[in-house]
């Protein structure tokens, strides 16, 4: 193929992936927390606020139909946490690390992407290896312990006080939150200075997500959250997938290869892309 025909073939697929993901938008316009469930069913996860513009997931914020920017705030501020804790949607750091919305029917999915059993010894692994700190160990043996618990009540106990302390723990429940070890339960709290959260661990909180999760080996899960990916958005790189999931680039190459034998994607012109707009 030449430069001229290579070139011409990339603005026609984009000018798809453009059409297609203003469809994918268009269905939605959200004036009441019911809409919003129904939104987030339908894509099957997309970020709470505003968009990334770096990953082509549709996000919540911009489908609210008002022109206030004041209701839309007040809005999603009080819906995020209302539906989280009702479990009609899942509300927590996922996608990129940022807020993300989840349906109850992909949360499973998301899940079984990590192949854990949902056993109290779990994240033993991840602490040898480095990937969960210190904090994040106690945060996590603390809450086995004690069960669903404030911030500020569980950082006390802790003996977290130091604003260095402070941050570390933050980091420390944004991470477990991304790796499905702790779950936030509800808002609690007036007032900007005792606003805060409850936490209790993932296999406490969705005991029927991890169940579910049972049915599925970490590679099937994974395949499936790709294969949404691409009816969201169209068309990806093998970069954003990475980032936006936290996959390694081998592991995310094999999941490639993998529907594309399945017929599940096709490759034009480094993009990954469904196969009805290739």
């Amino acid at each position: 193929m030449t430069a001229v025909r290579a070139a011409s073939r990339a603005r026609h697929i984009d000018v798809k992936l453009v059409r297609h993901r203003e469809r994918v938008a268009a269905r939605h316009r959200v004036k009441t927390d019911a809409a919003l469930v129904r939104m987030v069913d339908d894509l099957g996860f997309c970020f709470a606020f505003t968009a990334e513009s770096a990953y082509p997931v549709p996000a919540a914020f911009d489908h609210l139909d008002t022109r206030s920017e004041h209701r839309k705030w007040d809005w999603m501020w009080g819906w995020k946490d209302e539906l989280a804790e009702a479990k009609r949607v899942y509300y927590g750091k996922l996608l990129v690390r940022k807020p993300t919305f989840v349906s109850m029917k992909m949360l499973p999915t998301f899940y079984a992407t990590f192949g854990r059993a949902g056993e109290p010894d779990d994240h033993l692994d991840d602490v040898r290896a480095g990937r969960l700190s210190d904090i994040a160990r106690r945060i996590i043996d603390f809450l086995a312990q004690n069960g669903e618990t404030q911030t500020k009540r569980m950082r006390a106990a802790l003996g977290i006080s130091s604003p260095e302390g402070k941050a570390d723990y933050a980091k420390a429940i944004e991470e477990l939150q991304r790796l499905m070890y702790v779950a936030r339960v509800r808002a609690v709290g007036e007032g900007r200075e005792d606003y805060n959260y409850t936490y209790d661990l993932f296999v406490h909180r969705y005991p029927e997500v991890v169940r579910a999760a049972e049915r599925m080996t970490s590679a099937d899960a994974m395949s499936a959250l790709l294969a949404r990916l691409l009816v969201l958005a169209g068309g990806v790189t093998e970069r954003q997938v990475g980032k936006l999931f936290d996959w390694t680039d081998d592991r995310v190459t094999h999941l490639v290869t993998r529907l594309e034998t399945q017929n599940a994607l096709v490759r034009i012109e480094g993009a990954l892309v469904l196969p009805t707009l290739g």
